[in-house]
């Protein structure tokens, strides 16, 4: 309920309290009709202005793609991106409406979680480097695959990412995580931002909720419909918070049960990109295991010979080298039509400078590692991205 709504229903409580209680069940109907017959306008409204909402931003688009002049341009992409969130809002709406209604729909399939959460933070990549905000994947390499609706796994991170940079500064960062917990897949966004007050948590999944009547980051909309799309898929949803330490949002998604059906597959092709031999050696290492075949390559010319003649599941490239650094590399190999989907894994020393780390992702890295490299992490990051490459799943 928003702030007129709820100020009405307080009004009414207030003024009916001084009335005998016999009255109460019947205004108390009528202000539920009233609420609910408010829904549903709203809800036929935003259904109306889907297609109109549509046509601005196509026609938009259209436009940016004939204008060369700089100013000209700016307008139009105003229009773009106000189109864009108009669609948001009016798709929230709309969500809103069926979950009342007891109609959200889900086509569930079984598919690779991992999957999903790094095409989510892809999506984000831009406007989070944009606020200076760095990213984080913490996934386990175990990951059971999930009887779910894709895209709608995927609006529940999209909007637990939107929530987290909110409320988090230039220089923070967000977190995203996946881990088992017994037969559930346990999924976290975590950010570094202000927190959120011990009395304000048990309202956050509440609709059109806000922490203050100046608040308007947002329409209070996406927890409540993350909440019905994880409970419709049998999970449950929380947040762990604290001001100042940031906040911890938790969800949980069943396993699929376990197949039988396990096919044999060829090694897994791992590309290691460095100039130094020394650390060539050092993570042929790290990353010793059966089923994994190295490709070591000293150059970004020899690297690119490789990739040429080899199929690859994941390269590990070093950010500095001579003659070509790892970002050309990486660019090179999206250039070719055999390596476009090839996982890259950027190694660097760096840090977590968010100026570096956008232009990592801008060369089209899926993850990066800072030095000194932590042995542990390392395996587990090459793991997921192994395993999603060549379509196996360890913990299947």
């Amino acid at each position: 309920m928003n702030d007129e709504g709820n100020r009405l229903a307080s009004e009414t409580s207030d003024h009916r309290a001084l009335e005998p209680a016999s009255e109460l069940p019947s205004d108390v109907e009528a202000l539920q009709k009233a609420v609910r017959a408010r829904d549903r306008a709203a809800a036929v409204v935003a259904h109306d202005l889907r297609n109109p909402i549509a046509v601005i931003s196509q026609t938009a688009e259209v436009l940016l793609h004939m204008l060369a002049d700089p100013k000209a341009r700016r307008q139009v992409e105003r229009i773009v991106e106000v189109a864009k969130r108009a669609r948001g809002l009016v798709d929230d709406l709309l969500d809103v409406a069926a979950i009342e209604a007891g109609t959200l729909s889900l086509v569930k399939r079984r598919v690779e979680l991992s999957r999903i959460v790094l095409a989510a933070v892809e999506t984000q990549h831009a406007a989070l480097s944009r606020a200076s905000i760095v990213t984080a994947i913490d996934l386990s390499p175990v990951l059971r695959r999930v009887e779910a609706d894709e895209q709608r796994i995927h609006e529940v991170l999209g909007n637990l990412f939107d929530n987290a940079a909110k409320f988090t500064s230039a220089g923070g960062s967000i977190t995203v995580g996946a881990s088992m917990q017994g037969e559930d897949v346990l999924v976290w966004v975590k950010d570094s931002g202000s927190g959120i007050a011990e009395e304000h948590v048990p309202h956050l999944f509440d609709r059109f909720w806000q922490a203050g009547r100046t608040d308007r980051r947002g329409t209070g909309l996406g927890l409540t419909i993350c909440k019905a799309i994880v409970e419709a898929h049998g999970g449950r949803i929380w947040v762990e918070t604290a001001v100042g330490r940031g906040t911890t949002v938790f969800f949980t998604l069943p396993a699929a049960p376990h197949r039988s059906d396990t096919v044999s597959a060829a090694p897994a092709n791992i590309l290691l990109v460095d100039d130094k031999p020394e650390n060539l050696v050092a993570l042929e290492a790290i990353l010793d295991r059966p089923g994994y075949r190295f490709l070591a390559a000293r150059s970004g010319e020899e690297a690119l010979r490789i990739a040429l003649r080899e199929p690859l599941s994941v390269a590990l490239i070093d950010v500095v080298m001579p003659d070509m650094n790892g970002l050309e590399v990486a660019a090179h190999l999206k250039s070719l039509e055999r390596c476009r989907d090839v996982p890259i894994l950027f190694i660097t020393a760096l840090g977590n400078d968010p100026q570096a780390i956008r232009r990592a992702y801008e060369a089209g890295c899926a993850d990066y590692l800072v030095k000194p490299l932590d042995p542990e992490i390392v395996r587990k990051k090459v793991a997921v991205f192994v395993n999603l490459s060549s379509g196996r799943n360890l913990g299947d």
